[in-house]
């Protein structure tokens, strides 16, 4: 059963998303003002810092907590549907995850759509990635970690690094990965109802518009769930079980274990889209990402 801090975040937002329906749609830049107001402004723990740094042209920041094992990194990829989101929204997840995995965090501020339409997000985050490998990093201790469409940019990442034949992290991590921009899962329909935070495809599609463009949406750097799965690094996804993109984690998931890769599946019972967020609200936030830390500790 969720917690009654959980059950309480989630009536205030669904009561935040009625009210929005009722009124005329909100332009992009007062979406964008929203989330930086709805999640800028929530606790980090005490002794991390932040600094910030130009990852090969990326504007980025490091993210780094009291204790730190040995080169330990995590490149961390903000969701937002590639329209919204920054550094600054994702700092009290990142922070936690940070000081879970005893790692330093490159948390990347990837060009949005659609001024920046695809492939700019991934193009930002090769770049920074290779930034990484060119200054100390090593790929062997670091992991690639994100959040919704961060999720699916993660695994894109990962086929754009094997299809270019570069170093590959020694794990993956994605959050609620949107792997599926053209809505072709059940969950879609299954859970519009039942998920907070996302109403189905007609919340996504302009989303969608922005990032793709011109590009067709089954591209699997666009949509990673119509890619190949074959010599991917070992992966953890995790998604709430009233998502509508659920079924974009499990055709993932069934996708990896086809190709006789490793993953594991952490599918949280009754949680919305990116629970994470609630970080410092709801104690399930702090168990997901708890959750997530460990992994990487344990491959990095």
């Amino acid at each position: 059963m969720p917690s009654d801090a959980y059950n309480a975040a989630v009536a205030a937002l669904k009561q935040q998303m009625q009210e929005s329906a009722a009124g005329p749609p909100p332009d992009l830049a007062t979406t964008r003002a929203g989330f930086e107001a709805g999640y800028s402004s929530m606790p980090v723990p005490d002794g991390v810092s932040f600094a910030p740094v130009d990852a090969g042209g990326v504007s980025a920041e490091w993210v780094t907590p009291p204790e730190v094992e040995g080169n330990r990194t995590i490149v961390y990829l903000h969701g937002g549907g590639y329209v919204v989101g920054s550094l600054n929204t994702h700092r009290h997840v990142v922070s936690r995850l940070a000081q879970g995995a005893k790692a330093r965090l490159l948390n990347v501020d990837y060009r949005l759509a659609p001024e920046s339409p695809f492939p700019a997000a991934l193009d930002d985050a090769m770049a920074a990635w290779q930034w990484h490998l060119a200054n100390g990093g090593e790929a062997a201790h670091t992991a690639i970690s994100g959040d919704s469409a961060g999720g699916g940019l993660t695994i894109a990442l990962c086929m754009k690094l094997r299809d270019e034949g570069m170093a590959l992290p020694a794990c993956a991590a994605p959050i609620s990965p949107w792997t599926d921009l053209t809505f072709t899962g059940d969950s879609m329909t299954e859970r519009a109802e039942r998920d907070p935070l996302l109403a189905g495809a007609d919340a996504l599609s302009g989303m969608v518009m922005a990032y793709a463009q011109s590009t067709d949406a089954t591209d699997p750097y666009v949509s990673p769930v119509f890619g190949t799965f074959d010599n991917l690094p070992p992966m953890m996804i995790q998604v709430g079980t009233e998502e509508v993109l659920y079924d974009d984690s499990t055709r993932v998931v069934k996708a990896i274990e086809n190709a006789n890769g490793s993953v594991e599946f952490r599918p949280w019972q009754d949680m919305m889209h990116v629970w994470h967020l609630l970080a410092g609200v709801a104690p399930e936030a702090e168990e997901g990402i708890a959750e997530l830390a460990a992994y990487i500790a344990e491959r990095t």
